[in-house]
């Protein structure tokens, strides 16, 4: 937009939240696509949700992703995404969203993917979760596509059908919908672009626009808390939007694993967790707070390894704990503890209170962690993710239909 172009933004949230606002505050118009299902469906949903934890398998977790957080809204977010195509002159889209790139095709506009972390087969690093093997990682990354084929190729060739398109023959994450241009949403800092990869797929940096924040007044008792010094932030951010269950159960473990540690910390959970929380002098709680404004002022970041969450630990320079319940959280949990940021992953099923008091200290000990993340962070503060893709997508635009 301050490029002079007008964007528009269409998403769902399978939570069943209208997150609106949050673009709102960006000025950005903004369309929050939901026919009710996901608060309709809540406790079902946490039951899949609490069930899939256990699941060690890659194709079977990737599959119940699809199957119950996309599949239901995918005839209401492809009507969205046609109506957008209309009159864009260009669509930008996440990978998993398969109805984008129909869409685009359907117009015949030029579609640009976005990927929030590599998911691009190279020789030079591996999957996500799997280990480094060096010049067996393109067996790897032929057993990773074969998981994403399986998940994604029919439900691609479904929506193109939809839009009246020839079905696909072959599929590769970097061709589905044949973008223009990939943009990783990663910083080169953490994670430089292989040179084995296709011209068209681009390391951006985050996507985040560091410019934009929101207005935040730490509530008296949160002010106070922080005042008293930096403490721990712990939160599984939307992996508690489902199963109040075990959201209960996870904080308990954190107030316990805080008292193991000898360590202060603010718990960020949904109100009607907090209301039955136990309460201790060394615990704080607060429903939502922006990362970008509480993080720096935090010692270390207990969280579930989101892309965003990960990307405001390390751009507030913090150690990480990483908790990683799903998908590409995992990446995330290994790459941070290979760049000397993060202590060793605890994965959901595992979650108790000695493993997690344990890294907490771990961090908090590390004297040589704080200035590798405080370097990290003048790094990340450099690039200009969101900026250089906003150029990459007006070039795209300007060039016209493919």
């Amino acid at each position: 937009m301050q490029r002079g172009h007008d964007v528009e933004l269409s998403f769902t949230g399978v939570e069943g939240k209208d997150l609106s606002a949050l673009a709102r505050n960006a000025g950005v118009p903004t369309r929050f696509v939901d026919d009710g299902y996901f608060a309709a469906h809540r406790a079902e949903l946490a039951r899949k949700a609490s069930d899939s934890l256990g699941l060690g398998g890659p194709r079977k977790q990737f599959e119940l992703i699809l199957r119950d957080l996309m599949d239901p809204v995918e005839a209401a977010m492809l009507a969205a995404a046609r109506e957008l195509a209309v009159r864009s002159d260009v669509v930008v889209g996440h990978f998993l969203s398969h109805v984008t790139p129909a869409a685009a095709a359907e117009q015949r506009r030029p579609f640009v993917m976005i990927a929030l972390q590599p998911v691009f087969g190279s020789r030079h690093y591996p999957p996500a979760g799997a280990p480094a093997l060096g010049p067996l990682n393109p067996l790897l990354w032929w057993l990773a596509n074969d998981v994403m084929r399986a998940a994604l190729f029919a439900r691609s060739n479904r929506s193109r059908a939809a839009c009246g398109l020839a079905a696909e023959r072959r599929f590769l994450p970097g061709t589905l919908g044949r973008p223009k241009r990939i943009l990783v949403g990663v910083s080169p800092a953490l994670f430089p672009r292989p040179p084995d990869w296709p011209a068209h797929i681009d390391v951006s940096g985050f996507l985040g626009d560091a410019a934009v924040r929101e207005p935040w007044e730490p509530e008296p008792h949160v002010a106070d808390f922080l005042a008293a010094g930096p403490p721990v932030f712990l939160s599984f951010g939307s992996m508690f939007g489902f199963d109040d269950g075990q959201t209960t159960e996870a904080v308990a473990t954190f107030v316990a694993a805080l008292a193991i540690a000898g360590a202060r910390g603010i718990v960020q959970a949904p109100a009607h967790v907090i209301a039955r929380a136990p309460r201790a002098t060394h615990v704080c709680y607060l429903e939502r707070a922006p990362h970008a404004q509480l993080f720096p002022r935090c010692s270390a970041i207990v969280h579930h390894g989101g892309a965003g969450t990960t990307q405001s630990a390390i751009l507030a320079g913090r150690g990480s704990v990483v908790v990683p319940h799903a998908a590409d959280q995992f990446y995330w949990a290994d790459l941070l503890r290979a760049r000397g940021i993060g202590a060793k992953p605890l994965k959901r099923p595992a979650l108790a209170a000695k493993p997690l008091a344990q890294r907490i200290r771990a961090v908090l000990d590390d004297g040589a962690m704080a200035p590798r993340a405080a370097a990290l962070a003048a790094a990340l503060g450099r690039e200009r993710g969101a900026a250089h893709a906003a150029e990459v997508i007006e070039r795209v635009a300007i060039a016209g239909a493919p």
